[in-house]
């Protein structure tokens, strides 16, 4: 019998297969999807960490106004949000805990904000 983290990611990875296959069909996305029921599931944990392990392909590409660009890999935004979490976790932050993030877009934001 799978566990419980199991069947959360395969229902996870149901929803998304669901609607990347009807990711031109807005009708047919709309009237068909459920949210699944997740019991466990850690997206950080269960799904990013996996899928950027060794990644080195662009997670996240920032432009600003200036027409400045910067890309980040997978591995790399991995790797930065899990020492965004360390840090947080040395200041007293806990799992659940509310932390009110107020940063315009540049990378820091989506460092605090990515799957640690």
């Amino acid at each position: 019998m799978p566990s419980s983290t199991t069947s959360s990611i395969i229902a996870f990875l149901s929803a998304r297969d669901f609607l990347l296959a009807r990711r031109e069909d807005y009708e047919s996305a709309y009237a068909g999807f459920r949210w699944p029921a997740l019991d466990t599931f850690n997206w950080a944990l269960d799904y990013f960490d996996l899928l950027a392990r060794g990644n080195h392909h662009t997670a996240l590409w920032l432009v600003d106004e200036a027409g400045h660009d910067l890309k980040v890999s997978f591995a790399a935004m991995a790797e930065r949000s899990n020492q965004a979490a360390n840090y947080l976790r040395a200041l007293g932050v806990k799992r659940g805990d509310r932390v009110l993030v107020m940063l315009p877009n540049v990378l820091p934001l989506w460092e605090i904000t990515s799957p640690p």
